[in-house]
């Protein structure tokens, strides 16, 4: 945070004297020491930063079994990681279910449960751990009401401009940098 610039959480009231703003100031500082690790973290210029699209979401019951493409065989949606430590992954299945023949004016019971099986979705803050070699997903809300205010941890790995989420045995997320 550039000097002089307000924050919603640094109290200033009136026309304090100059040596009060310091006091205030170096209190800030010390607030902001105590918050989560996520909060003020400078990820800028860190490889994870950026938005992703979805290119693979794979799964298997065994680190032998075949591999189930639950979204479909390309399924359209992205993942972002902000430098503030946020971050959103929205993804639906392909192909796309089609419209509502209802339109805006509703959708039967099976539309509705196709449409939420082919959607996925949360956000919140997130952290990395570089020696474990996992991003750990501190989540706020999801599509999925059982994953809110949950931590999801995913081993991680980037090969030039594709992202690994999961432990590639079981569980396999491939993402493609967005340029």
């Amino acid at each position: 945070m550039a000097a002089g610039v307000a924050r919603p959480d640094d109290a200033v009231i009136g026309r304090a004297p100059v040596s009060a703003l310091l006091v205030l100031a170096c209190t800030a500082c010390s607030a902001r020491a105590a918050r989560p690790p996520w909060v003020g973290t400078p990820w800028v210029g860190t490889p994870w930063v950026g938005t992703w699209r979805m290119a693979a979401v794979e799964s298997r019951d065994s680190s032998a079994g075949p591999w189930r493409r639950p979204f479909g065989d390309a399924p359209y949606g992205f993942v972002m990681y902000n430098t503030d430590g946020t971050h959103a992954m929205n993804f639906s299945r392909t192909p796309v279910p089609p419209r509502f023949p209802g339109g805006d004016r509703g959708a039967t019971e099976r539309e509705l449960r196709e449409t939420y099986d082919g959607y996925f979705s949360w956000f919140g803050r997130y952290t990395v751990d570089t020696r474990k070699g996992v991003i750990i997903h501190h989540i706020e809300g999801s599509l999925w009401p059982s994953w809110r205010n949950t931590v999801q941890e995913r081993p991680f790995e980037i090969r030039g401009d594709t992202l690994l989420l999961g432990d590639q045995v079981r569980s396999r997320r491939v993402l493609v940098r967005l340029r």
